[in-house]
This record gives structure tokens, C-alpha cells and sequence, in this order.
């Protein structure tokens, strides 16, 4: 079997969007109102939380052999079980795996705040961590279209996941063990959850770009 190609990010600089930050703590524009006092509070959590983060992540990229109705079958063999994946994939030609997490600094902190009785602080430091490891997929997309682009192509605009739809988690173990995550301080359990907890598995699709 081919081994797969690899590329390692050791840090993803990511600038989270503070107003995707805000949208996770159930702020609405135009509809909830924030306090300067407020503010100020949320503006140092984030700032904390930031110093927290080490983004890192990995990404690979594997032709497309077949694909049915519920399967995508990929060059290497591995199969892919999924209805909604396949219609996903509908007009890919090769799909891209891709991971980004965190580092345990973060995780620990959110979780000690909340077990300390300082759940405001925990709460921001969460949205703040979910939004980073989503920035940081985005960052790894926005790599892979510049180097795609040449050639014609470009990503999906969206991306898919194990644990999404009918795509069962056990697919995050077949991801993790493709990227080899523990490279980069992941590890997985026995039902599929990643840990660090803020780590996320992707998948997007390689298309013939239009634009």
C-alpha cells in the first residue's frame, strides 16, 4: 500500500474572528447588548485563551478509485461508508484529510475554570479555543487552494467530519491513523474521541475549479 504524503504544520498562525467568538457565546448583533465592563472582561479572557493556543495540524491528500451510492473507495483501499460523504464527494476527484488541534495547555485551563467556579472565564476560553481550531483548518485550506490552483482546482468550499450525518466516528480512527496524528500529540480513544479535546478531523474534496 502507498504511504500517504504527509505535511506537517508545527504552528498555524490563526487570528480568530472575535465576532465568531461572540456568535458561540450566544451573542446576537443588533439583538444583544454588551457592557463595557463586559468587554473589557471578554477582550482579556480572549487574550488569555490566545496565549494558550499552539495550533498545529497535518494534512494529506488520496485519489478518489470509486465511488457508489454510500461508499467513496480511495487509492489506497480504504473505504469510506457514507450516503452523505458520497454525495459530498459527488465532484471530487481526490479527497484532502486534515486535522489541527490545540495542545493540552488549553484544554487544562478551560477545564480547571470550570471545575474552580469560574465558568464565565471557562466559557469564553472555550469559544475562543473552538474558534482558533476551526481557524485553523481554514488556514490549512486556504494552503492547500493556493497550491491547487495552478493546476486548475480547488477545495470544497465546505468540509465534512466524522460523526457528521451517516458518516460513522469510527472513520476518525481510520483518519488518525492515515495522518499519523500522534505526531503531532494526538491521541484517540476507544470510541474515537480525540484528545486533545480541542483537535478536530476534517475532510474536504478536490474538484475542477470554475472561477
Amino acid at each position: 500500500m502507498k504511504a500517504p504524503d504527509v505535511k506537517y504544520f508545527e504552528h498555524i498562525p490563526v487570528e480568530p474572528n472575535r465576532n465568531l467568538i461572540l456568535a458561540r457565546l450566544g451573542y446576537r448583533k443588533g439583538i444583544t447588548a454588551i457592557s463595557e465592563k463586559d468587554n473589557m472582561f471578554i477582550d482579556a479572557a480572549v487574550k488569555r485563551a490566545l496565549l494558550l493556543c499552539n495550533a498545529r495540524g497535518a494534512f494529506c491528500r488520496s485519489k478518489i478509485n470509486k465511488r457508489s451510492a454510500n461508499k467513496v473507495v480511495l487509492e489506497n483501499g480504504i473505504e469510506l461508508i457514507s450516503e452523505k460523504l458520497s454525495a459530498f464527494l459527488y465532484h471530487s476527484s481526490e479527497v484532502v484529510f486534515m486535522s489541527s488541534t490545540l495542545g493540552r495547555e488549553i484544554s487544562d485551563t478551560i477545564t480547571g475554570a470550570m471545575n474552580n467556579g469560574n465558568a464565565s472565564s471557562g466559557l469564553v476560553f472555550d469559544a475562543v479555543a473552538s474558534q482558533v481550531v476551526d481557524t485553523a483548518l481554514d488556514w490549512m485550506m486556504s494552503f492547500i487552494n493556493k497550491t491547487i490552483k495552478i493546476k486548475g482546482k480547488a477545495l470544497t468550499k465546505r468540509r465534512f467530519s466524522p460523526g457528521y450525518g451517516d458518516l460513522n466516528l469510527y472513520h476518525q480512527k481510520v483518519i488518525y491513523d492515515i495522518l499519523d496524528l500522534k505526531r503531532i500529540d494526538i491521541s484517540i480513544t476507544e470510541k474515537f474521541m480525540l484528545e486533545p479535546e480541542k483537535s478536530v478531523i476534517a475532510i474536504a474534496g478536490i474538484e475542477v475549479s470554475y472561477e
